[in-house]
């Protein structure tokens, strides 16, 4: 198990668009395994490259798999995405806000408006073309993390920002939808 440091603002490679991969090799399928690692170590929802220092167009995303996430999102709820390359190819018109945080941004969380369902395509870890549709939660998710690619914070967008209190950490880990 490799957990990776998660880097912060300060450092200039999260401000930077990503480079789109190329290779499916042995480095990817590492950098694939260790981030896993690192989301799992973090009780993270989701996770970009640039967030581990590589510059790198690649994302992992993850809904819990508890009773109120599969009640809920019963097919996403535990399932592993992995996305390389991911691009948002069509987006609802309907829009909701939800509170996101990042583990780039401790202590911190943001009232953020994003499309309520999007479709993504991109590679799996082995290079072959992948589409997926989301909705909710999961949609959420990978526009935060695609935000990543980009050099985007969800702090950059949000309509409200704050310090976490004891409070707030009850609601999720990473992420939560306004009720």
């Amino acid at each position: 198990m490799t957990v990776l440091p998660i880097i912060q603002p300060d450092n200039p490679l999260l401000r930077r668009p990503a480079a789109r991969i190329h290779d499916f090799g042995p480095a990817l399928q590492q950098l694939i395994d260790d981030m896993l690692d690192t989301m799992t170590d973090v009780d993270g929802v989701g996770l970009a490259g640039p967030q581990v220092a590589r510059s790198w167009r690649l994302i992992l995303a993850r809904l819990p798999d508890d009773e109120d996430c599969r009640a809920k999102y019963a097919d996403d709820a535990g399932r592993l995405y992995i996305l390389a390359n991911p691009k948002i190819i069509r987006r609802s018109r309907e829009k909701v806000t939800g509170v996101e945080a990042c583990p780039s941004l401790p202590g911190l969380l943001g009232d953020v408006e994003r499309h309520e369902s999007i479709e993504v395509a991109g590679q799996d870890r082995d290079g072959m073309p992948i589409r997926l549709s989301a909705a909710g939660w999961l949609a959420r998710l990978l526009q935060h993390e695609i935000d990543h690619l980009d050099g985007i914070l969800y702090i950059d967008i949000a309509s409200n920002v704050w310090r976490q209190r004891e409070e707030d950490e009850a609601a999720s880990p990473m992420f939560s939808e306004l009720r």
